[in-house]
């Protein structure tokens, strides 16, 4: 794929094109512009698969490239990298489906990701606009596998048969069989900002091409909870376990590289697809063991590892208890014992921080707040980097997590102090293109739980208050100043002059124009 970046910023290029490997994800060639007119000329030239934009830019703008490009090929991938968080822009790019909208000064990892996200979504769009067909068939192969994962076709031989006939299945009941399942828990890639559908879509294609090296979805069967990915992946034999083993590494590596998972697989022995639904339950019981033991390869035949595994040590319902009791000391306590108990490699301690982040994420999701805090706070991401060094680093993380859980509970408890810095930060900011979601992210709450709360204590919802304060600046400046109609309207939030008359008219009754009038007349009357 080749990618285009454009920006009138020749360093920002030059750091982005050293940085990052892009023959790793995939890239065959960078692309470089430093203006509109030479991104356009580009695009026509070379067609690019794949777009890394700036905004502010001579000849033409950001919008203005992007525009120009989803004209000529729909298929195009874009992003924006841009020093402005303007409202306008964003609504504008999530208008047009952009994959991401990042902020200079650049995270090279969040880069990274964008790309890969891009990459996947060119991806996905070939398999469902030109090969609609091959669509078709990996839809229909998927669901057989499904059903008979469920248990749906049964046991029976003879219905087996019926059920593949059926459905045209070019394969019988006796035809034999291997499942790979992996297992891969989503906390590190959700914390990258991976979309959960287009994370799942992005696995069943990595199973597919690298354990049957096959380009689509066919084979595999994907399920998920809130977090973990439990994938079924069908192999026709023969083939034996040496070849199986290497493929599963293949697949490790790209999923570690690419989406920031790093699954653990369970390999079957060879069986007859009526006897599917039992060996699926046996991958399951025994996946249930090992779901920890990230990046290792398994077989089923094989006695699975007991005596070096230490399993996670909490108790999901006793830490919840701690935190809504707010006894720091009995936390504090509880964790040391798990702790001081935990045998200290590495990978129990990521086991460990990811197991206790998730209870955390219970917290802060069932009490109404959002759960970006954990992972933007940066003097918790600072604990977080030394959590699984040792266990005074954990300890430290732990302890790190209550604090932060605590200040924000504490602001949460009372709703009347919610809609005090909400009103704050709208009386200060009401003139900007802001939304519930800007609110939202200021007051740490989720936009829903906002709004309910807004509207039980103002009697007016969050966009009605604000249309409030920008009328009432309006009518102050459309009698102190000279300043249009259509300026005010700007002045105060409002970019389009149409949707600010209708505004006004709503709440004062008339049309600016006539206010105006109406309100000078008796001004120099009196």
């Amino acid at each position: 794929m080749k990618l285009l970046i454009c920006d009138d910023d020749i360093s920002t290029i030059d750091v982005i094109q050293s940085q990052l490997d892009f023959k790793d994800l995939g890239i065959s060639r960078i692309l470089r512009a430093y203006n509109g007119e030479m991104a356009k000329e580009i695009i026509d030239k070379e067609d690019p698969e794949l777009i890394l934009c700036d905004i502010e830019m001579p000849m033409a703008n950001g919008i203005e490239v992007m525009e120009y490009a989803y004209a000529k090929d729909a298929q195009i991938e874009f992003s924006f990298l841009t020093c402005y968080e303007s409202f306008e822009y964003a609504q504008k790019a999530i208008q047009y489906g952009v994959t991401s909208y990042l902020t200079k000064p650049l995270n090279l990892e969040e880069v990274k990701v964008c790309i890969q996200k891009m990459i996947a979504n060119v991806r996905k769009k070939k398999l469902s606009d030109s090969e609609k067909p091959q669509n078709q068939y990996d839809s229909l192969m998927s669901s057989v596998f499904r059903q008979a994962s469920d248990g749906v076709l049964g046991s029976n031989k003879e219905i087996v048969n019926a059920g593949l006939r059926a459905n045209g299945i070019d394969f019988d009941a006796d035809s034999i069989w291997r499942i790979v399942f992996t297992c891969a828990d989503m906390t590190d890639a959700i914390r990258k900002t991976w979309n959960k559908d287009l994370l799942l879509y992005t696995v069943s294609l990595l199973h597919d091409e690298a354990l049957l090296d096959y380009v689509g979805f066919a084979h595999t069967v994907i399920n998920s909870d809130d977090r973990f990915l439990w994938c079924l992946c069908f192999v026709r034999c023969p083939v034996d376990d040496e070849i199986l083993r290497k493929r599963c590494e293949t697949l490790i590596g790209f999923s570690n590289r690419y989406i920031s998972l790093v699954p653990v697989a369970l390999i079957s022995e060879p069986f007859r697809f009526y006897e599917t639904g039992n060996v699926v339950c046996s991958l399951y019981d025994e996946m249930r063991k090992i779901r920890y033991f990230s990046g290792k390869i398994f077989f089923l035949n094989q006695e699975l590892p007991t005596a070096d595994y230490d399993p996670i040590r909490l108790n999901e319902n006793q830490v919840l208890w701690y935190l809504k009791k707010r006894d720091e000391a009995g936390y504090s306590e509880y964790m040391t014992n798990r702790i001081d108990n935990l045998n200290d490699t590495q990978e129990n301690l990521d086991r460990f921080r990811k197991e206790l982040v998730n209870i955390f994420i219970t917290h802060f999701r069932d009490n109404g707040m959002s759960s970006n805090i954990i992972f933007m706070d940066p003097s918790l991401m600072a604990l977080d980097e030394k959590a699984i060094v040792s266990r005074k680093g954990m300890m430290n993380y732990a302890m790190g997590l209550f604090h932060i859980q605590q200040d924000k509970q504490r602001e949460y408890v009372d709703s009347e102090d919610i809609i005090v810095r909400a009103k704050k930060y709208i009386d200060e900011n009401y003139r900007e293109n802001i939304d519930r979601n800007d609110v939202a992210a200021v007051t740490f709450v989720t936009p829903n739980y906002l709004s309910k709360l807004f509207k039980n204590n103002m009697n007016m919802n969050l966009r009605e208050y604000i249309n409030q304060l920008r009328i009432e600046e309006a009518k102050r400046l459309l009698l102190s100043t000279s300043m249009s109609v259509s300026e005010i309207a700007s002045n105060v939030g409002y970019y389009n002059i149409s949707y600010f008359s209708t505004v006004f008219h709503k709440l004062v009754g008339v049309s600016p124009f006539d206010w105006r009038n109406q309100k000078g007349g008796q001004n120099e009357a009196e």
